[in-house]
C-alpha cells in the first residue's frame, strides 16, 4: 500500500509537468540555445567577420578596461535608480489619492486617464517629449513665461548635461501609472478597522502611512521595486529614439553601448560578452525577487 502511494504521487506530479512540459520545451528552444550561441560568441574575436578567432576571456577583460563602458554602467544605474524611485514617490502618492472615500465613478475616470502613459507605446512618449524639449518647446515656453529666461533656450536633449535628466523624465512619466495600480491594489487589501484603530489614538496622516500602509505593504513594495529595477536596468527603446546614446555618449546605457557595438561596429564577441555582464545583473535581480515571492507563498 505504501509503494502504491508513492507511485500515485509521483504519477500525478507527472502528470501536472506533462502540461507544461511542451511550453517548457518551446521556451528552452527559444532561450536556452541562442544563449549558449551568445556564450560561444563571447570568447571569439569577430573583427574579421568572415573567420571569427578564438580570444578566450579577452572580451571580458576588455570591457573592464574600457571608460565608456564604465560611463555607460553608471549611466544606467542612475537612470533606472532614479526612474524606480520617482515612480513610487508618484505612483503611491496617486494611489492613495485614489483609494480615498470618493465618487466611484469618478475614482474609474481618474484611473483611467492616469493609466494613459503606460498605455503609450515608447514611440510616441519619444515623440512627445522630444517636442517638449525642443528649443522651442513647450518646456521652454513655460520657463519663458515664468521669467527664467536663462533656460528658456536650453536644448534639453542636445546639452550632454541635461540629457539624461530630461530622458529620465518621460521615463518616469511613462512608468508611474504601473506602480500606480499595483499600489493601489495594495492599498485596497489592508483592513480599514486599522485606520479607524489609529485615528481614535490619534495619529495623522503620516504616521498611519509610515506605520500601518508602508509596513502591511512591505512585500508588494519590494516585489514592485525588483521588478521596476529589472525592467528600467535593460531598457532601450527610449533612450535609443530619443537620443541614441548621445550627445557624447552623455545618455549612453548598457543596452545601447551593446547594440553599437553589436549592429554598429559589427563586433559580436565583444557585445556578447557586455551582455552576458548585464544578464548577470538581472538573473542575480530575478533571483532576489524568486526568493521573495517564494517566501512570501510560504
Amino acid at each position: 500500500m505504501k509503494n502504491n502511494g508513492y507511485h500515485n504521487q509521483y504519477y500525478d506530479y507527472f502528470k501536472k509537468i506533462s502540461f507544461i512540459l511542451p511550453a517548457l520545451l518551446l521556451l528552452l528552444l527559444l532561450t536556452a540555445y541562442p544563449l549558449y550561441q551568445v556564450i560561444v560568441m563571447s570568447f571569439y574575436d569577430y573583427s574579421n567577420t568572415d573567420n571569427p578567432i578564438f580570444a578566450g576571456a579577452e572580451n571580458y577583460a576588455r570591457f573592464f578596461r574600457d571608460p565608456l563602458f564604465w560611463k555607460s554602467l553608471i549611466n544606467t544605474i542612475v537612470f533606472t535608480v532614479i526612474s524606480v524611485a520617482f515612480s513610487f514617490i508618484i505612483g503611491m502618492t496617486f494611489a492613495l489619492l485614489l483609494n480615498q472615500p470618493i465618487n466611484t465613478r469618478f475614482r474609474a475616470v481618474f484611473r483611467s486617464v492616469l493609466i494613459f502613459p503606460w498605455l503609450t507605446s515608447s514611440t510616441v512618449v519619444a515623440a512627445i517629449f522630444m517636442l517638449m524639449f525642443n528649443p522651442f518647446g513647450l518646456i521652454n515656453h513655460f520657463l519663458g513665461l515664468i521669467g527664467i529666461d536663462s533656460l528658456a533656450q536650453t536644448a534639453w536633449l542636445g546639452n550632454e548635461k541635461t540629457a539624461l535628466a530630461s530622458i529620465i523624465v518621460a521615463n518616469i512619466w511613462r512608468g508611474f501609472p504601473f506602480m500606480m495600480l499595483m499600489l493601489l491594489a495594495g492599498l485596497q487589501t489592508i483592513p480599514k478597522d486599522l485606520y479607524e484603530a489609529a485615528e481614535l489614538d490619534g495619529a495623522g496622516f503620516f504616521k498611519r502611512l509610515f506605520y500601518i500602509t508602508i509596513p502591511s505593504m512591505k512585500n508588494i513594495i519590494l516585489t514592485l521595486a525588483t521588478l521596476e529595477f529589472i525592467w528600467n536596468f535593460r531598457a532601450f527603446d527610449l533612450v535609443f529614439l530619443m537620443t541614441g546614446g548621445g550627445p557624447m555618449n552623455s545618455t549612453e546605457i548598457l543596452s545601447t553601448y551593446i547594440y553599437q557595438f553589436a549592429f554598429r561596429k559589427l563586433d559580436f564577441g565583444y557585445a556578447s560578452a557586455a551582455a552576458l555582464f548585464m544578464l548577470f545583473i538581472m538573473v542575480t535581480l530575478s533571483f532576489f525577487y524568486i526568493r521573495k515571492s517564494v517566501s512570501k507563498g510560504d
